[in-house]
């Protein structure tokens, strides 16, 4: 029987995305092992992302553990992951993606003059055009502990009315929002960062056996769709703390349709391309933008 170690982060939601991939390797013949790491990203609870520097936030702890030989397969959120692939790591797969949209989860009693709990820029400059009396405050931790900070209304002694979560996590983790009023955002309100719903596996370059396996659930249009997102991510050069959205849509005639908000400090950017030709979308994106 082959053996792979899987390494993940160790949230509740790290290991139950991860889970169907581990169980489609094992009816494969695989004999898995996991390792779950506690990221810098999980550790520092100190304030928003967006004030540290650099990258590899959630991701750095399972790439050196590969590194060292001590992972053969690692499993992440695509949107965590750095525009730059570390050397003998190579993509195995991208399964199908789940929703992408994001999620506003409200207290019942929640007033006209939100206050809103988040730690990701886009969200706080796109939200606050949507909602212009909403007053916003950082908020970290896992989903759980979010959706309790909102349940008890208050986050480091202020009122806490709402927060903002993935829709994929939610849904993946099949939590019981009774007593929750939850308003999904839609694409046209607020893209959602590069990559959200969408999972990445990575494998040891030396190990094209788990490539071979894991192709039978690459989805090539999730793919698609999210190396374009990631493509306007690159072309404003920035990492995953950067203030923008990027959602591409497949149609039923075959083309794309790329929703792209940038929000520049001051400044709110929006832009519509569709198409079939994936370069000139990004090129239509970034002029739309205000990049060419």
């Amino acid at each position: 029987m082959r053996h792979v170690t899987v390494a993940t982060r160790g949230s509740a939601l790290a290991v139950g995305q991860a889970e169907p991939m581990v169980r489609f390797l094992e009816s494969r013949g695989y004999e898995v092992s996991w390792r779950k790491f506690s990221t810098s990203g999980d550790q520092w609870l100190q304030g928003p992302l967006d004030k540290q520097v650099g990258g590899g936030f959630f991701t750095k702890e399972l790439e050196d553990a590969m590194a060292a030989g001590q992972a053969d397969l690692l499993i992440h959120s695509l949107k965590d992951v750095s525009l730059e692939r570390p050397a003998g790591i190579v993509p195995a797969c991208i399964p199908l993606r789940e929703d992408p949209a994001d999620w506003m989860v409200m207290r019942p009693d929640a007033p006209e003059d939100l206050v809103i709990g988040t730690s990701a820029v886009r969200r706080e400059r796109v939200l606050g055009q949507l909602f212009p009396r909403a007053r916003f405050t950082w908020i970290r931790g896992n989903v759980q502990t979010r959706l309790q900070r909102v349940r008890d209304g208050v986050l480091r002694d202020e009122p806490l009315h709402a927060t903002l979560l993935a829709a994929a996590g939610l849904k993946r983790l099949g939590l019981d929002l009774s007593g929750l009023r939850v308003r999904p955002l839609s694409p046209e309100e607020l893209p959602p960062a590069p990559g959200q719903g969408a999972l990445l596996a990575e494998a040891r370059a030396d190990r094209p056996d788990l490539m071979e396996a894991l192709a039978e659930i690459h989805d090539a249009m999730t793919a698609r769709c999210v190396a374009l997102e990631r493509q306007v991510l690159a072309g404003i050069g920035g990492g995953c703390q950067q203030p923008l959205g990027a959602l591409a849509t497949p149609q039923p005639d075959g083309s794309l349709v790329l929703q792209v908000v940038y929000a520049p400090e001051g400044q709110l950017r929006r832009a519509e391309a569709r198409g079939t030709d994936d370069t000139a979308l990004l090129a239509s994106a970034l002029k739309g933008i205000g990049l060419s």
